[in-house]
């Protein structure tokens, strides 16, 4: 066979695979670009809070007083969290017992009983979803939510939540978690609609039930775009330029070559993305090692160390078998106010999302007390440190510290806390463990290959690698205009066919 016979042979069979495939690959692309759209248009049009930060509090001498005779009644009780928290009605001592019941709360007057508030976890929701709303509307709802679902699906992290439901024109909703007095989601009829597009044709979610069933469906759709794809390259690099006879064929050709390596990208990480989640090694997710076991002396902590500092959080915690009190310097957060709804100088809509997509720190630093009431040498790095090697059960390997402020490839906005820190180990495993030193908590953990589908996933999927260049919003147009390209391009691919 000659070589011009076996180049023939080699376009007339990616011609024969384009014919065969094109018609379920233009239903694919039609399915996962209109999908796609609803992404950036629900984050450039749904509801945003009118308020980042969460509220803060000042520790007054009063108030460590009673966090003090408060822990007196409770020793001995064993807890999963306990911190002071800024309410409505002033700092209150927040006990987590269980990690799917309703939050324990103490009024720290010495002039209330030391018992916990009954139905508090619901009002302390209330009065979030109204600071973070800054709303008056009446509420239709309040429901507690231990699991998630479509409505409130796994990439929101935070369990469990209060669901606030409002009686607004567009059915305002949002998550509450107490815990971290945290806006896990906010929601409208508008919002709501978009994401269920999204998770019908996009991530096929409502299909989780049979995995089996929606990773092949998936799977199908990628391969039929993937084989065309190359079939389309094949014939761009063997069909020279001057067979392109008419304006349609030309133009298809340059926009071709315009969209190729990038929309490879897209479907090679998505399928990456796909097997890796279903089939690959789980991230551990949220944990904590231990519950505390509440054991305090009982003298009055001295609170000259915390006069005049504002803080976001006041926690107890175990270190080394002894109890530490770990005082969270806040980071410029409005205090906390019994009219949250007030009126304030509301930002941007777009400066909302980019803090709420880049991520700000809560906090400045931290001080640690003992629960006598001494200042000590204990920093975050010691602790952490140690909380990290406990959580593998492994002695001290080399391990690097470094203070996350800031959402990224390996940490991002789904994980709500900020300032974490991340414990990278040196193992084979390549552990990498993300912890917030509020509270001890195993936010997320990693290893090699799950570090490097979220790696793929958030430069060849979500083109993050353009927002430190365009910023979010520059980077969300580029990815509007490549889709709406790529709409254009499957209208010729059909023109062509016909």
């Amino acid at each position: 066979m000659t070589s011009r016979s076996k180049k023939a042979n080699t376009i007339l069979l990616a011609r024969q695979f384009h014919q065969r495939l094109v018609w379920l690959a233009i239903a694919a692309l039609a399915l996962f670009i209109l999908s796609a759209l609803t992404h950036p248009i629900m984050v450039w049009t749904g509801p945003q809070a009118s308020k980042f930060f969460p509220p803060t509090m000042t520790i007054s001498e009063q108030t460590i007083n009673g966090v003090m005779e408060t822990l007196k009644n409770l020793n001995g009780k064993n807890a999963r969290i306990v911190k002071v928290v800024p309410t409505q009605q002033g700092p209150m001592l927040q006990v987590t017992t269980e990690p799917t019941q309703p939050r324990e709360y103490y009024p720290l007057s010495n002039n209330l009983p030391h018992s916990p508030l009954q139905q508090f976890d619901r009002q302390q929701a209330e009065w979030l979803a109204r600071y973070y709303t800054g709303t008056n509307a009446a509420i239709k709802s309040i429901k507690f939510i231990d699991s998630f679902s479509n409505q409130y699906p796994s990439v929101n992290r935070l369990l469990p939540v209060y669901k606030i439901n409002f009686d607004t024109p567009d059915q305002l909703s949002v998550y509450i978690h107490t815990e971290t007095n945290a806006l896990a989601s906010i929601n409208n009829n508008w919002k709501t609609s978009l994401q269920t597009i999204f998770q019908w044709f996009h991530t096929w979610s409502w299909l989780d039930n049979y995995p089996t069933l929606r990773v092949s469906i998936v799977l199908i759709l990628l391969l039929s775009l993937l084989t065309i794809s190359v079939a389309g390259i094949t014939l761009l690099a063997t069909v020279k330029r001057s067979q392109s006879k008419t304006s349609s064929q030309r133009y298809h050709r340059k926009l071709a070559w315009f969209i190729a390596m990038p929309f490879l990208g897209l479907i090679l990480s998505a399928g990456y993305h796909l097997l890796q989640s279903e089939y690959g090694e789980a991230p551990i997710g949220m944990r904590l090692y231990k519950p505390i076991t509440i054991n305090t002396p009982g003298e009055i902590l001295n609170a000259d160390s915390l006069k005049g500092i504002e803080l976001s959080a006041l926690s107890l915690l175990d270190h080394q078998g002894e109890l530490y009190f770990r005082a969270s310097k806040a980071n410029g957060a409005a205090p906390a106010s019994t009219k949250p709804h007030q009126h304030h100088e509301k930002a941007s809509d777009n400066d909302v999302r980019n803090k709420r997509f880049d991520g700000q720190t809560k906090e400045r630093g931290a001080l640690y007390l003992t629960t006598a009431g001494d200042n000590t040498a204990l920093s975050d790095e010691v602790v952490v440190a140690s909380t990290a090697l406990t959580y593998l059960s492994a002695t001290a390997d080399k391990l690097t510290l470094e203070r996350v402020t800031h959402f990224g490839a390996d940490y991002d906005f789904r994980n709500k806390r900020l300032p974490v820190w991340r414990v990278t180990i040196d193992n084979a495993e390549g552990d990498k463990l993300f912890i917030d030193p509020v509270t001890g908590i195993l936010v997320d953990h990693i290893k090699k290959a799950q570090g490097l589908e979220r790696l793929s996933f958030s430069l060849l999927h979500k083109w993050n690698i353009l927002v430190p260049l365009l910023g979010r919003e520059g980077r969300d147009i580029v990815v509007v205009v490549f889709l709406l390209v790529m709409v254009g391009f499957g209208v010729m691919g059909i023109r062509l066919k016909r």
